[in-house]
């Protein structure tokens, strides 16, 4: 982990502003238009006064998130993760893996809910701990996106969740890793796919973004 994502005791939770007492949420879409609140995710808002470090706070977002729904193992994945770990617009989906089945709650999130049992939660080289919040790390959630690049319905998002993380993780280690991950599924597409990217952007891949230009409060 890198000293921009290491987490301190001692830190003061982030407190995200909901609808509800003492703002609803029509307001709180007003103030965010006036510059008074940042939008983060889903229905969880930030005062514009308020500048933690960036990482922490989608990290604190997705965790709020996160935590009221999912039981025994879990982490943060997929778009998800790439907007944990290096910015860009908020997703719409809360993706989560997970060691076992959930129920999707009755009452509906403020973001629709992914979940997918997979082998991560168990491989402690994949997952990594953002001030509490459990994430895949940068190479196993470009894996997990680049593996949708033949999916037409995911692609689009996928492919620039992950190019969002290259610059997060050398070329040749990610080219390895997926080499080594040859048999699981969809890993043709997502090598086929991790090459053009890299092609893309070679002078990028394996420096580390500043926590400042990963951070974009998404505004509508």
């Amino acid at each position: 982990m890198t000293p921009a994502l290491a987490s301190s005791p001692t830190e003061t939770p982030v407190e995200f502003l909901v609808p509800g007492l003492p703002y609803s949420g029509p307001e709180l879409r007003g103030m965010e238009l006036s510059g008074l609140v940042d939008h983060m995710i889903g229905d969880l808002y930030l005062p514009a006064d308020q500048r933690p470090e960036p990482t922490r706070v989608r990290a604190a977002a997705a965790h709020r998130l996160a935590v009221p729904v999912l039981t025994g193992r879990w982490a943060v994945m997929g778009v998800t993760a790439a907007w944990v770990l290096a910015g860009g617009p908020a997703p719409l989906a809360l993706e989560a893996a997970v060691d076992r089945y959930h129920r999707i709650p009755l009452q509906p999130l403020s973001v629709r809910l992914a979940l997918e049992q997979t082998d991560v939660v168990k491989d402690p080289a994949d997952v990594i701990h953002l001030w509490g919040l459990p994430c895949t790390s940068a190479a196993r959630t470009v894996e997990d996106l680049l593996r949708r690049a033949e999916d037409p319905a995911r692609a689009a998002d996928a492919l620039t969740a992950a190019a969002r993380l290259l610059p997060m993780t050398p070329a040749e280690h990610l080219r390895q890793r997926f080499e080594h991950h040859r048999r699981r599924p969809g890993m043709a597409g997502a090598r086929r796919a991790l090459e053009t990217l890299l092609a893309r952007e070679p002078r990028t891949a394996g420096r580390q973004p500043s926590a400042g230009a990963a951070f974009r409060p998404a505004v509508r």
